[in-house]
Formats: structure tokens, C-alpha cells, sequence
């Protein structure tokens, strides 16, 4: 929904602020709350939202109009847990934002019986969610329906945002494909990369059973390009037992230009820096896992945490931000590789 630019409206005879006509129409209403429905977004001059009560204008007539009353926020009490490894962090009548662990699945695939987000959030909606909204004053009375908008990998935690009506859906779809949906990781990278900052740019091209990736430079037949921003925040080293060298763990800022499958766990390992405990991209945890050996510093799935997520709400327009730190287990190994470069 676009803010209204009065340049575009006719100069008209009697010029008044856009307050004071919308007082003429609800003379009930004191100037306090009128004001507030500037703010929320609700008053709109045809169709097109109006944020500034004291713009001057004509006479709008019909055209000024009062949308709905923007979306009530549900669960105040947040965090909510839903389930041992998903928190719901904030749901409105247009979205949920729901931070998961490693292993649950961001949505159901198809003939598997394993639990996802979705179902689960569902689930917690129809159930114990609905009785909370029935104690809550001014909700809409109707079902919620989570529907998918983006999905993590099965074992990467952290941040993931579910429309709640297709309408909304729409929109927020609509801004991850123009690349306008934020969507930054925090990740642990076995090396050390040349700059601490800057873009990874490539070429992938997916298998025709949609499993792996084929990486070039160029451009090539069915490839499609590839962007992620980087920035190395800390990092880890320690001797190694070869003289002089040392070992470098990085600990990373990852942002999602585009979103491909594994784009940023390749990028990371093209990069010099495969993510500790990828068992695809780092040969070390591949070989560990084909020898059924315990997997080194104990990481037992891809360092890697959708720590942030920005996105303009389908309903009001306003910019809105949601971050989570690294889950326990993440947090743990952080720990770890920090006490073991103080302690070398």
C-alpha cells in the first residue's frame, strides 16, 4: 500500500488540512483519535493511505474514506512455546513469526509423517491459541490459517514467517522475490576469508532430482544467479601442530540477496570457509558421517541461525524488524571455540 503524494491531487477552490475534513465527516470523534487514525494508516483518500493530518487539500468528498482497523496483535506475552523446538514470536491477522530449532521441518513434505512448523503452528492456532484469542479483547472473530512464505533448511534454526491469509500472503511472497525481505544469518565457518567483508556472486544450476547444486562463475544453460552479502563479526584460531599456522574458525553475518537452495552453505565452503557441521559442503563432516565417526567439536548439524528477519507488514506498511541470538546448541559450540583460542 503506497503513501499518497498530494502533488498528484488537483488544486481545489477551498484548501482545508486533511484533519479538518475528516472531522467534518466524523464529528463525534475527537481530534486525538482522528489523529490516531492517521498514524495506524486507516484514513485513505481514494483507496491510497494518508500518514500527514495536516496536509491541505480540497474538498475530497466521497473519496476520503476510513479503511479497516489495522491488525490486532495477539499473544502479548511473548515468546509462546508451541513446541519443544518452535516459539512463536509475534502473530497478527496478517503474519507469525516463529523462531524454530534445528531438525523440524519449515513445512510438511509430501509422504512423511515428520512434524514442521506449519502443522505445528496450525495446530497450536485451533487449539490452545484459539482460546487465548477468545480472552483477548477486540480480536477478530474468524480462523487463522497459517500459509508458507519462505522455508529454512530442516537443520538450520532460527527465524521463519508465515502469512496469515492469502491476501497477505500475496504480499509478502511478493517481496521475497524483489529481493526486499530481509533475511540475515549468523553462522560458524571452519577458516579464515580473505576479506571481512563484501558479496559472494555465482551461478547455480539445480540437479534434476532438486538434491544438489552445480556452481560455476559464469552464466550457463538453466543456471540462476546466486547473491549473498558476508561479514566476518569474530574470529576463533589456534595453533596447529604444523609450525607456525594456525586454525581459524569464523564467526559470520550472512545476508540473502537471493535464495537458493543451500546458497549460503555453498558460498561459505567456496569461499574457504565450509560451515562446521555441514555434512554436505565440509568434507570433514562428510567423512565423518561416511565413517559413522563422532563428528568434530562435536557439531552435529550445520552451523548456521536465520537470526534476523525484516519485512513490511501486508497491512499497515510500516517496516518491521525480528532477531533471535544462536539456540543453545550453537551458543554452546561458540563458547567452546572461544575458550579454546583464549586457552592456547
Amino acid at each position: 500500500m503506497r503513501v499518497l503524494d498530494m502533488s498528484d491531487q488537483e488544486d481545489q477552490s477551498e484548501v482545508k488540512p486533511a484533519l479538518e475534513w475528516l472531522s467534518a465527516r466524523y464529528p463525534d470523534s475527537p481530534r486525538k483519535r482522528l489523529k490516531e487514525w492517521f498514524a495506524t494508516g486507516r484514513v485513505q483518500l481514494d483507496g491510497v493511505v494518508l500518514k500527514k493530518p495536516h496536509e491541505g487539500m480540497g474538498d475530497p468528498g466521497d473519496r476520503l474514506s476510513m479503511g479497516e482497523t489495522p491488525p490486532p496483535v495477539f499473544f502479548r506475552n511473548m515468546p509462546t512455546r508451541i513446541h519443544a523446538q518452535a516459539n512463536l514470536l509475534y502473530i497478527d491477522s496478517s503474519l507469525a513469526i516463529v523462531n524454530k530449532g534445528p531438525g523440524l521441518l519449515s513445512v510438511p513434505v509430501p509422504g512423511s509423517s515428520q512434524v514442521s512448523v506449519l502443522t505445528v503452528l496450525d495446530k497450536f492456532l485451533q487449539g490452545k491459541g484459539a482460546a487465548e484469542l477468545d480472552r483477548q479483547r477486540g480480536v477478530l472473530r474468524k480462523r487463522l490459517t497459517p500459509l508458507p512464505v519462505h522455508r529454512l533448511d530442516q537443520y538450520t534454526s532460527g527465524i521463519i514467517c508465515f502469512a496469515m491469509n492469502p491476501k497477505a500472503r500475496e504480499d509478502l511472497v511478493r517481496q521475497v522475490r524483489d529481493h526486499t525481505f530481509l533475511r540475515e544469518y549468523l553462522a560458524l565457518g571452519d577458516g579464515q576469508l580473505e576479506r571481512k567483508r563484501g558479496e559472494w556472486r555465482s551461478w547455480f544450476r539445480l540437479d534434476d532430482e532438486g538434491m544438489y547444486q552445480t556452481v560455476t562463475e559464469t552464466e550457463e544453460p538453466g543456471s540462476t544467479e546466486a547473491i549473498s552479502q558476508f561479514e566476518v563479526v569474530e574470529e576463533y584460531s589456534w595453533p596447529t601442530a604444523v609450525q607456525g599456522q594456525r586454525h581459524v574458525v569464523s564467526k559470520l553475518r550472512l545476508r540473502l540477496e537471493t535464495g537458493l537452495k543451500h546458497q549460503l552453505r555453498i558460498h561459505s565452503a567456496n569461499a574457504g570457509a565450509p560451515l562446521l557441521g555441514d555434512r554436505h559442503y565440509h568434507p570433514d563432516f562428510a567423512d565423518a558421517l561416511k565413517d559413522k565417526k563422532g563428528m568434530p567439536y562435536g557439531v552435529q548439524r550445520q552451523a548456521l541461525h536465520a537470526s534476523s528477519l525484516g519485512l513490511v507488514h501486508p497491512e499497515t506498511g510500516k517496516l518491521r524488524r525480528f532477531n533471535c541470538q544462536f539456540p543453545r546448541d550453537l551458543a554452546g559450540v561458540e563458547l567452546m571455540l572461544r575458550a579454546k583460542a583464549k586457552g592456547q
